[in-house]
């Protein structure tokens, strides 16, 4: 039987050896590599406590109404009686805040409405330039009628019927002197015409005057309340009268102004345009009167 062969007894030192230089290496780079990370772990500063959220404040609660007391039986028949009433109305109110002077206003603006109707009807080119008095002189220009041209304009009152009876009672003196004749009628009814309008301008003028004069009149008298009483107290409702006194004169006198100013500048205008387009219409019949008057006159001559 053979005899098993032993195993060297010098072999188990070196393989000890190998084993213990494998296991060092490997476990020191584990404790280096752990190392830090506990390190670090121990150098963290410890997490802040969570800090404990505030508690909500309780909500108010809300005081019980006082409980209403019952009013009494009678109180809506003193609420009615405490309620202020109106004694006049507005515009009697507006009347008599005006006084003396602000009834002298309302006349001025009555007169200045009638006025301004009045020139609205007179102050036309179709009054100042009749249409039938026009077709009349044609006619006698072309069939030199100059008697019944006259004869037409002597029974009109017009602005041109005036003007053309100037020139033709004054041809005989030539026809300049005609021209100049009408130029003075003219300026007579742009006169005329100037005066009337004057009314509007001077009550554009007054009006805000006597507006004025009211309000110093009720500054006056409103003061003189304040410092002639004395130890009571100052009635409010006299008071009040003097002080509408002078605002409501004022702004009478402004609202009077206002439209008369207005149609004072409208109406000038209008006059100085019916002036003009009526001189010229009453030139063009005098020249043709005085050119027929020269034709008549040459056909007379040569027949002669």
């Amino acid at each position: 039987m053979p005899t098993p062969i032993s195993a060297p007894r010098g072999s188990l030192l070196p393989r000890f050896l190998l084993a213990a230089w494998m296991v060092i290496p490997i476990v020191a780079t584990a404790t280096l590599l752990l190392a830090p990370a506990s390190a670090a772990a121990q150098d963290l500063p410890p997490p802040p406590e969570p800090e404990e959220a505030p508690a909500p404040e309780a909500a108010p609660v809300p005081e019980p109404e006082p409980e209403r007391e019952a009013l009494p039986a009678d109180s809506d028949a003193s609420t009615t009686a405490a309620t202020p009433t109106r004694t006049k109305s507005g515009l009697q109110w507006f009347i008599e805040s005006s006084g003396l002077i602000g009834l002298l206003i309302i006349f001025l603006s009555i007169f200045m409405v009638a006025m301004i109707i009045r020139l609205f009807l007179e102050f036309r080119l179709k009054e100042a330039v009749p249409p039938q008095l026009v077709d009349i002189l044609d006619a006698a220009i072309r069939e030199k009628k100059f008697q019944e041209a006259y004869d037409a304009c002597r029974e009109d009152n017009s602005f041109l019927a005036r003007l053309v009876r100037t020139g033709v009672a004054n041809m005989p003196n030539g026809r300049t002197e005609a021209k100049e004749a009408m130029n003075a009628t003219a300026e007579e009814v742009v006169v005329d015409m100037e005066s009337k309008n004057s009314y509007l301008g001077t009550i554009g003028t007054i009006a805000p005057m006597l507006g004025l004069l009211g309000t110093v009149l009720g500054m006056i008298l409103a003061f003189q309340d304040l410092a002639t009483v004395e130890g009571v107290q100052v009635d409010p409702t006299k008071l009040a009268g003097n002080i509408s006194l002078a605002l409501v004169t004022t702004f009478e006198g402004l609202i009077v102004s206002v439209p008369a100013i207005f149609f004072f500048a409208f109406f000038r205008n209008r006059i100085v345009f019916i002036a003009t387009e009526t001189t010229k219409i009453a030139d063009r019949t005098i020249n043709a009167f005085w050119a027929a008057a020269k034709q008549q006159q040459g056909v007379t001559r040569t027949a002669s």
